[in-house]
């Protein structure tokens, strides 16, 4: 091993999650040069002049953890006037900084009403804002003929969707997301509504690819969801209701699926949301949460690659919001270490910047170390003791026990910081 220059920084004192292992490794260390990972090496081999070591003490390392489906600011099914203007600026700063200390130092965002979402990008990028590495997607690109609270990018046909994805481009948007259905609460949720068309769809993404950039969609409904896997989408959100066909080409065509399954669940809309009433929440599990738990269920058997996404139902939602939503993929048959697959290198691959999510050499050195083994108890993810970010240290709770146990008090609360509620329920015009 060449030697190590000497403001080199090693992490070490617990296991090491090692995504080319599939596991944790015991007696090694993080070792981290100029913001970036050089990897992780025998702790035999620790330099003894080494002048900036980081013990963590038994606690778990791990990269830090990647949200593939959240939204710092607002989220693309509202209403933009002047107060969500505001607002959203004042929850984007108060969120970012909870997701570092709540391990999270990547995100994609793919939805805001307005492009102030790409500016808050930078802002934190230039270390003005204390949060993740953000992918972002500004306003979504969605048919004329969507209701109120779908209605951001409006496309008729297919020169205007080409026009929209270049407009979105040259805004400033990481990736493009399409809305392309939604199941009615109105309706019992029998009836989809498809705000694009298979033409548009297909000119969305070839367009989005011809100019370097993913695409994302949301989606409920099989018409949809094949549409865009014919179509050579990146990544599926949501996929209410995916047939064995379908999660079959998916897997066959690298399509990546974040289900956020928590946020559909009937306990999230009924007692966190609190967007169902109790006489409705049987019919709901019946015709939305049961069969997307089963679509995420065969997308699983089929080895589809599935992202962690939370999606919060509130607009500065509960820290613990990553934790319920791995808790419910391996209650849903997932295995634990694909589940912390899922909110690193699985995330990192949706988004398409494989410089995130692993501990591997070049890669920039994100870490979330946390108190207990993830493996056996995913609640450990709810007590970090240390996070970095391009290997510079933002939350350190090492030795000091009583801020630590205030932060994971509160990460265990799973209340939100804001109880308002991001879309326009009810308001479809």
């Amino acid at each position: 091993m060449s030697p190590h220059p000497s403001d080199t920084v090693f992490v070490l004192g617990g296991p090491i999650l090692d995504s080319d292992r599939r596991g944790f490794v015991e007696d090694h260390m993080v070792v981290i040069a100029d913001g970036r990972f050089v990897g992780i090496e025998p702790a035999t081999l620790l330099p003894s002049d080494a002048a900036r070591v980081i013990d963590v003490a038994g606690a778990h390392i791990m990269p830090g953890l990647i949200d593939s489906h959240t939204h710092l600011m607002s989220r693309s099914g509202v209403e933009a006037d002047p107060r969500l203007i505001t607002t959203s600026v004042v929850d984007a700063v108060i969120m970012a900084k909870r997701q570092i200390e709540s391990g999270v130092t990547s995100l994609r965002d793919p939805g805001c009403k307005h492009h102030g979402i790409h500016q808050f990008r930078r802002e934190i990028a230039e270390g003005r804002v204390i949060g993740p590495r953000a992918y972002t997607a500004g306003p979504n690109i969605v048919g004329s003929g969507a209701p109120v609270d779908w209605r951001n990018h409006f496309v008729d046909g297919a020169d205007d969707v080409r026009r929209a994805v270049r407009e979105e481009i040259k805004a400033g948007a990481d990736l493009i997301k399409l809305v392309l259905s939604h199941s009615t609460a109105d309706s019992d949720w029998e009836t989809c509504l498809r705000y694009l068309n298979d033409e548009e769809i297909a000119v969305a993404v070839a367009e989005a690819h011809l100019l370097g950039r993913r695409v994302g969609c949301h989606c409920e409904g099989l018409p949809a969801a094949r549409a865009a896997v014919d179509a050579g989408i990146d990544v599926i959100d949501h996929g209410l209701l995916l047939d064995e066909a379908l999660v079959s080409q998916m897997a066959d065509q690298g399509t990546f699926y974040v289900p956020t399954l928590w946020a559909f669940s009937t306990d999230t809309h009924l007692n966190v949301g609190k967007t169902i009433p109790p006489e409705r929440a049987e019919l709901y599990e019946l015709k939305v949460a049961g069969p997307h738990r089963e679509s995420v269920q065969r997308a699983m058997a089929a080895g589809v690659k599935i992202a962690a996404g939370t999606d919060p139902v509130h607009w500065i939602p509960a820290r613990d919001a990553m934790v319920r939503e791995l808790e419910t993929l391996v209650a849903a048959g997932m295995a634990p270490i694909d589940a912390l697959l899922a909110a690193t290198e699985v995330s990192a691959d949706a988004i398409g910047d494989r410089r995130l999510g692993s501990i591997r050499p070049g890669n920039y050195a994100d870490l979330a170390v946390f108190e207990g083994d993830p493996l056996t108890d995913l609640r450990a993810l709810a007590r970090p003791r240390l996070v970095m970010k391009d290997g510079e240290t933002l939350v350190d709770l090492r030795h000091d026990q009583a801020a630590a146990d205030a932060l994971w008090a509160d990460i265990a609360t799973g209340l939100p910081a804001s109880d308002r509620q991001p879309e326009l329920w009810g308001q479809r015009k």
